[in-house]
């Protein structure tokens, strides 16, 4: 839906910024009503973290939103799953995360798909 809805737009990073308006919109009123108290002490004391996370997020959003507008949405979007590969390296080898079967398993599926993707 997102590669259509940015290439009808004409306007990526308009699209995504108010993809991420229109949804941090319900998010903070449903928070304000249900736990006010909680969410000014969480704010206080996280803003930095939660303001790098979301330029973060909005960045790399915006980023594949933009991709396909220049590249078929198919694979951008495969591509985009690769992210999934450095996350299970870095929960690997700085975490020390365990990776079984199952794990290894999707991880290997997701890089032949990559793969296959190149060659097609």
């Amino acid at each position: 839906m997102d590669g259509i809805g940015v290439r009808k737009s004409g306007a990526p990073a308009a699209y995504t910024m108010w993809l991420f308006v229109m949804s941090a919109s319900g998010l903070l009123g449903w928070t304000l009503l249900r736990r006010p108290r909680e969410l000014a002490g969480y704010a206080g004391k996280h803003w930095r973290v939660a303001a790098l996370g979301g330029i973060g997020t909005l960045a790399s959003y915006g980023l594949a939103l933009w991709a396909m507008t220049a590249a078929p949405v198919a694979a951008v979007a495969a591509l985009r799953e690769t992210a999934i590969l450095f996350a299970a390296a870095i929960a690997a080898l700085f975490l020390r995360e365990k990776i079984g079967a199952k794990r290894g398993v999707a991880i290997s599926l997701i890089a032949a798909g990559a793969a296959l993707m190149r060659f097609a």
